[in-house]
């Protein structure tokens, strides 16, 4: 007897405690420790309180039933009204409220995975624009702090150490060069042909923004509105450089993307090998300028050098001079009249006969001005005599020696 007045009294004192931490108002909301009333949430756990290491709620999903597809610790899931015009819409929503100024560790809503090596992959925050990757999610290969299945927009910076897009061989099909795919069109004409822009982003359409901050009923609205102001000007005011994508999807049209918004978009990373290949074009045609020039220079070389020695003949021809000999025909002796240049050297008076065999040279210089030739020396016939000044032939005369 004397236990169960014991049990009953702990079960009452149980109940009673139960009673003063969960309560159930006149509204049908729930509260868990909170004596709260301005909040309107259908459970509210919890105090508006300051706590070393407080955690106001913990909710763990263990499952061990074999076969188990899903294994969830905490579902947020909003059915919004179609016939309603829902201002916002949140599955699961985390804010930090009071920030600690001491630190930046501060986060509205954190995701982590266990430590590397007790698994073999996996993401903190997993996000997919699908919910049918809740039923067929992505086996991840590898441990990311993030890791998303479709598009992503971030309105705003994005800043990042580096940024890597998947090229391996291994993953590619239907590889060419890009020489071969532009045909006679060279990459370099086709970026030559694009305008190189420079412009301000428009501000975003926001009704909010268009409404001004005195006409906002709350204190928190007015602050939030200026903030949001305050960014917009940032955004708007700062200077941009690109392309037109319009002109870029001409010529390119797998560079520009048209978003789920209707706006386009470049694709400014794969630009970059279209900017090495006009650059490896523009460096070939450089060589062939060069190698061009290069001809071009030995070929006006050596037509100087060929004019150059024209004229040097030219000028040695005009200053030595061959005369015709006196008497002619002869049959005693005759006279070799010529003109020589002061800096004539090696000059001579060869006779051939009409062979071409040189039968005697005479070496002569510039202080001389003619040579004699006896008929006997020779004989009867036609000779030939040359003038020959630094090994070149300045001129040929012919004279007869008769009877």
């Amino acid at each position: 007897m004397k236990k169960i007045v014991i049990l009953t009294s702990f079960m009452m004192l149980m109940a009673s405690n139960v009673s003063a931490q969960l309560k159930v108002t006149s509204e049908g909301k729930v509260k868990i420790s909170s004596s709260q009333t301005t909040s309107g949430s259908t459970l509210l756990v919890g105090e508006r309180q300051y706590e070393s290491n407080s955690t106001i709620a913990e909710i763990t999903g263990f499952t061990t039933a074999k076969g188990s597809k899903n294994n969830v610790g905490v579902i947020g899931v909003v059915d919004a009204n179609f016939n309603i015009s829902n201002d916002k819409n949140y599955g699961v929503l985390g804010i930090v409220q009071e920030m600690n100024y001491t630190h930046g560790r501060n986060y509205g809503l954190c995701g982590m995975i266990g430590f590397p090596g007790n698994h073999h992959g996996g993401a903190g925050v997993y996000g997919t624009n699908c919910t049918y990757y809740y039923e067929y999610p992505d086996n991840i290969q590898g441990l990311y702090a993030g890791f998303f299945h479709g598009d992503v927009k971030v309105i705003g910076d994005l800043v990042a150490s580096n940024v890597f897009v998947p090229t391996d061989g291994r993953l590619n099909r239907n590889v060419i060069s890009l020489n071969e795919v532009r045909g006679e069109t060279s990459t370099l004409d086709n970026l030559l042909s694009m305008n190189v822009i420079e412009y301000n982003m428009k501000s975003r359409a926001n009704k909010k923004l268009s409404g001004g901050i005195e006409q906002q009923e709350t204190e928190v609205d007015r602050e939030a509105l200026e903030y949001l102001m305050k960014d917009e000007m940032e955004m708007s005011s700062r200077r941009h450089y690109g392309v037109d994508a319009k002109e870029l999807q001409k010529v390119y049209p797998d560079l520009v993307l048209e978003g789920q918004d209707g706006y386009l978009a470049v694709n400014y990373v794969e630009l970059v090998p279209i900017l090495i290949r006009s650059i490896q074009e523009l460096k070939a045609e450089l060589d062939e300028i060069k190698n061009s020039s290069r001809m071009d220079a030995e070929a006006r070389g050596a037509s100087l050098k060929s004019e150059t020695e024209t004229n040097v003949l030219s000028s040695t021809v005009h200053c030595n001079i061959l005369y015709q000999n006196t008497p002619n025909p002869f049959k005693e002796q005759t006279s070799i009249c010529f003109k020589l240049a002061d800096n004539a050297q090696n000059a001579s008076i060869c006779i051939f006969d009409m062979t071409g065999k040189i039968l005697k040279k005479l070496p002569i210089s510039s202080d001389m001005d003619s040579v004699s030739i006896a008929g006997y020396e020779l004989g009867e016939g036609m000779f030939l005599y040359s003038l020959i000044v630094n090994g070149q032939v300045i001129d040929t005369k012919r004279m007869v020696i008769s009877k």
